[in-house]
């Protein structure tokens, strides 16, 4: 266990751009995040400019991406999955993760799915995982959600989706939900007017999110 007074290590996965890994880094030892520290961010995408945000900041970044893993397993079957190259990535990102031996791991835009590979070794060393997803808890699943509660808007199905913070498990996006948050749709004519609703509203959630599971691990006695 850390010394009580040492700061929690989260480690962020990203893709993108990095505004939630912004709000999280400006977060860090405030009120809205106290005690706690981002130790590495890594991202799938050489040209993220989230790694430019953490550089900024002085966080150590890594670059871990899938096309060697793909030229190493290829897969010849009429629709690739690359599920051998998918394991191997995910087994070396595990070995990543773990050697700066995180309290918690904030998947903030990392736009692939985690499978057992990294999942497995991950939870073995009780470090929760968490994740931001653009809907309510047992809605929309997988990609594309906000396209497509904007569809349902459009043909008069829907009102309204969400945003939550959950955690991750195998099955996609049906982790036990941390925190979420209800987005009205309406008085969107857009659907980049329903993105950047939820977008404004997602910086805060994930920094929320993160407060929640560091406190749940203390209460546990985990950090």
């Amino acid at each position: 266990m850390r010394e009580t007074s040492a700061p929690a290590r989260i480690i962020v996965l990203i893709s993108g751009g990095g505004t939630n890994l912004q709000a999280l880094i400006d977060a860090c030892n405030t009120d809205a995040l106290p005690n706690s520290t981002i130790v590495r961010v890594v991202s799938d995408r050489k040209n993220a400019y989230g790694l430019k945000r953490a550089e900024a900041a002085d966080i150590p970044i890594t670059h871990h991406g899938i096309l060697t893993y793909k030229h190493k397993h290829p897969d010849s079957s009429p629709e690739p999955k690359f599920d051998a190259a998918r394991k191997a990535y995910d087994a070396d990102l595990a070995d990543i993760v773990l050697k700066d031996k995180p309290d918690l791991v904030v998947c903030a835009g990392f736009m692939r799915i985690l499978t057992t590979a990294f999942l497995n070794p991950v939870k073995e060393r009780a470090i929760p995982i968490i994740n931001l997803h653009p809907s309510k808890p047992g809605d929309l699943l997988g990609a594309g959600c906000i396209k497509r509660a904007w569809d349902e808007f459009e043909t008069g199905t829907r009102a309204e989706t969400g945003i939550m913070i959950h955690y991750v498990i195998e099955e996609v996006d049906m982790g036990e939900p941390i925190v979420s948050e209800t987005i009205d749709i309406t008085g969107c004519r857009y659907l980049e007017d329903l993105e950047n609703r939820i977008h404004e509203r997602e910086h805060s959630l994930i920094v929320k999110g993160a407060k929640t599971a560091l406190a749940q691990l203390q209460r546990d006695g985990k950090v």
